[in-house]
C-alpha cells in the first residue's frame, strides 16, 4: 500500500440562499495517511466551505483529520487563511481554543439545532456584531462573532464526512488492518469492524474476532455472536473457544450463542460443558439446551 491514497471527492450540499459565495459551494478533497508501516492511520480532508449568515457569505478554507471510524481528531488552519469572524474580524487564540473543544465534542448541543434557529432576532447584540443574539443554550460553547462559522465547522467535523469515512475504512479492511485496529483495545473500533464485515469475512478473520471477543465482555460479546453467521459456528477452533468460555458469559450472551447452534453438530467438549449448564428451572437457555442435546 502507498503510504498516502488520495481519494479526491468534489461534493456540494444545498444550504440556502447565495451572494457573491453559494452556499451549496462546498468542496474537500479526502486523504488517507497512512503510518510507518504503509497501513491507513488517519483521514485528512482539505475543506473549502462557505459560511452563511443571512444575505452575506464568505468563504472558510481548513484542513480537518479523523480517525479510521470517523471521529473528529483536530484540525488546522492554512497559511495566510485564518478563521474570521462577522465582518471579517480575525480569530484570536482563545477563539481558536474554543472552536477546538466544540469540534471535539460530537455529542454537543449544537448539533440539536437548524442554523436559522440559532440566532434571536432582537436589539442589535454585542456579541455577534448585528441585529440578534446566540441562544442561551450555545451562546457558552460557540465562538462569540462567530457563532454561524462554530456551526458550519461542528457540522463538517461530526456530521457531514462520517458515514463516508466509515464507508472507505470498510473497502480498506484486510487482516493487517483489523490487526491493527483491534490493538488498539477500543471498544467503538471494535463494534465498528463486527458491523462492517461481510458473512464471508467472519471465518478468514476468525482468530481476529476470537481476540476482540477475549478483550471485551458484556454486550459487545453478545452483539458479536449475533453478527457471525451461523457457518462459522461448524468451525472446530470456534467450538472448542466457545465451550471453555460459555460459563463466564451473562445469560443473554449464553442464549445468543445457544441460539447460533441450530442445525450445528457440536464437539464433545462443548457437548459437555451445555450438559454442565443445564439445571432444572424452566427457563429459555435451558430449553435451548435441552433441545440441542436430547
Amino acid at each position: 500500500m502507498r503510504n498516502l491514497i488520495f481519494l479526491i471527492i468534489a461534493f456540494s450540499f444545498l444550504f440556502g440562499s447565495t451572494s457573491i459565495i453559494k452556499e451549496e459551494e462546498l468542496s474537500f478533497e479526502f486523504e488517507i495517511i497512512s503510518d510507518k508501516n504503509g497501513l491507513p492511520d488517519t483521514v485528512q480532508a482539505f475543506i473549502k466551505s462557505p459560511v452563511c449568515e443571512k444575505d452575506k457569505c464568505y468563504e472558510i478554507q481548513i484542513i480537518m483529520r479523523w480517525d479510521l471510524i470517523g471521529r473528529f481528531r483536530e484540525y488546522d488552519t492554512l497559511t495566510g487563511q485564518g478563521l474570521t469572524k462577522l465582518d471579517h474580524i480575525p480569530f484570536i487564540e482563545e477563539d481558536y481554543q474554543k472552536l477546538d473543544r466544540l469540534l471535539k465534542d460530537p455529542n454537543s448541543p449544537i448539533g440539536d439545532y437548524k442554523k436559522e434557529d440559532l440566532i434571536h432576532d432582537t436589539r442589535k447584540s454585542d456579541i455577534d456584531g448585528f441585529t440578534g443574539a446566540t441562544i442561551r443554550e450555545i451562546n457558552e460553547i460557540v465562538v462569540g462573532g462567530g457563532v454561524y462559522s462554530s456551526y458550519t465547522l461542528w457540522q463538517l467535523a461530526n456530521r457531514k464526512f462520517t458515514d463516508s469515512i466509515k464507508r472507505m475504512t470498510t473497502s480498506l479492511l484486510d487482516q493487517k488492518l483489523i490487526n491493527k485496529l483491534i490493538s488498539k483495545h477500543d471498544l467503538a473500533v471494535n463494534y465498528f469492524i463486527i458491523n462492517n464485515l461481510n458473512p464471508s469475512d467472519f471465518l478468514n478473520y476468525r482468530n481476529e474476532i476470537i481476540e476482540m471477543i477475549t478483550i471485551n465482555k458484556g454486550y459487545f460479546v453478545k452483539s458479536a455472536i449475533e453478527k457471525m453467521p451461523r457457518e462459522i459456528f461448524q468451525d472446530s477452533i470456534i467450538q472448542d473457544f466457545f465451550a471453555k468460555r460459555f460459563k463466564t458469559f451473562n445469560y443473554f450472551t449464553q442464549v445468543a450463542f445457544l441460539k447460533q447452534l441450530n442445525s450445528i453438530s457440536l464437539i464433545p467438549s462443548l457437548k459437555k460443558e451445555l450438559m454442565s449448564q443445564k439445571d432444572n428451572r424452566n427457563s429459555l437457555k435451558n430449553n435451548l439446551i435441552e433441545k440441542k442435546l436430547f
